[in-house]
């Protein structure tokens, strides 16, 4: 059961991730189609570029925290 819930949770976790990017994505472009400076063209995507590791790193971080756990027990027989 624990399986299906981490794999439930990565996807929520993956799907999270798109919707972020897609908004970065989205600003990005806004910026860029209003500004005509070709530095600030240049910045906007360098923060694109900056949030979009920043949203990979926090979905890998959260998927994994998502792991089924597993705990182990031993026992010595004589």
């Amino acid at each position: 059961m624990s399986a299906i819930k981490a794999k439930v949770e990565d996807a929520a976790s993956s799907a999270k991730a798109g919707t972020e990017k897609a908004k970065a994505a989205a600003g990005k472009k806004v910026e860029k189609a209003t500004t005509r400076d070709l530095m600030k063209k240049r910045e906007a995507e360098e923060r694109k570029e900056d949030r979009k590791l920043e949203i990979e790193s926090d979905e890998r971080v959260d998927k994994a925290g998502h792991g089924p756990e597993k705990t182990v027990t031993h026992t010595v027989e004589e």
